[in-house]
């Protein structure tokens, strides 16, 4: 699911249109807001960082698995094709499939991902400390 989150929204819509399966919605797509904690550092106090929108969805296919959508953002098209892709990893008809877009699209974002990690060192900068000989 980590990975649906970061497929561009047409691409995982018009992919989870193509599932051949029915679902309902047992809650329709609704966006509120969640609080997001932070911490400086991984032993930090923890603190109110803010709020973020949030949508979310719950599907159930006619076998009765239950697939679940949650998104940053406002896409409530986004947070349904996500619950659909949810619904197919469970099922054992549509698992394969599935899995072959993830795999292409986790070929993908590892590639984005290089290349971002790539303009950024690109820009680092590097300190040094000079060193007095005396102290």
């Amino acid at each position: 699911l980590a990975i649906l989150v970061r497929v561009p929204a047409e691409m995982l819509i018009e992919a989870s249109a193509a599932l051949p399966f029915a679902t309902t919605a047992l809650k329709a797509p609704e966006v509120g807001l969640m609080m997001t904690d932070a911490r400086i550092h991984a032993t930090g106090q923890p603190f109110h960082l803010g709020e973020v929108s949030l949508t979310r969805c719950v599907l159930q296919d006619d076998s009765g698995l239950l697939g679940y959508g949650h998104i940053l953002g406002r896409q409530k098209q986004q947070a349904v094709a996500i619950a659909r892709f949810d619904i197919a990893l469970q099922r054992l008809d549509q698992y394969q499939a599935a899995e072959a877009y993830l795999a292409d699209w986790q070929d993908t974002i590892t590639e984005v991902d290089a290349m971002e990690s790539e303009r950024v060192q690109q820009t680092a900068v590097e300190f040094f400390t000079m060193v007095r000989g005396e102290a």
